[in-house]
């Protein structure tokens, strides 16, 4: 089984929204890169999309802040406008229609939203410039 690293609690992200996070990888040349993720959830089923927009790979909230439309029924890209199911990461509106916001696998585990199956950085961001520093600490048991 891969290793499972804790994102949040089930309880931190509201059914029928989105909330971001920003974790951190190892780079190519040594070190780490932030990497900005997006949860979002439906019910109780939660998915996990890599924060960047298919079109030209711009954070989808990084222009306002937000992820939803106003009704809160899909994922909106704050550059172009481009929209996304909730569930499925694929794009029914815009300049990347047809496309898809990559997808990363999600386990929930105890009341915890964690991600599987990727390499993280041991580290918590302190070395990373101040706009980049992670939301989140990650642990893993």
């Amino acid at each position: 089984m891969d290793e499972l690293f804790v994102i949040c609690a089930t309880h931190e992200v509201e059914d029928g929204g989105a909330r971001g996070f920003v974790l951190a990888r190892p780079g190519e040349a040594g070190g780490t890169v932030p990497w900005p993720i997006l949860v979002s959830r439906k019910g109780r089923n939660f998915y996990g999309f890599e924060n960047a927009c298919p079109h030209q790979g711009l954070r989808l909230d990084q222009a306002s802040g937000e992820f939803m439309d106003d009704a809160g029924n899909f994922l909106t890209c704050s550059h172009h406008g481009a929209q996304f199911d909730l569930d499925t990461g694929h794009c029914f509106a815009g300049p990347c229609q047809g496309k898809a916001l990559t997808p990363i696998r999600l386990v929930v585990d105890d009341g915890d939203v964690c991600v599987s199956g990727v390499d993280l950085a041991d580290e918590d961001g302190l070395d990373l410039p101040e706009s980049d520093v992670p939301e989140v600490v990650i642990t893993s048991d």
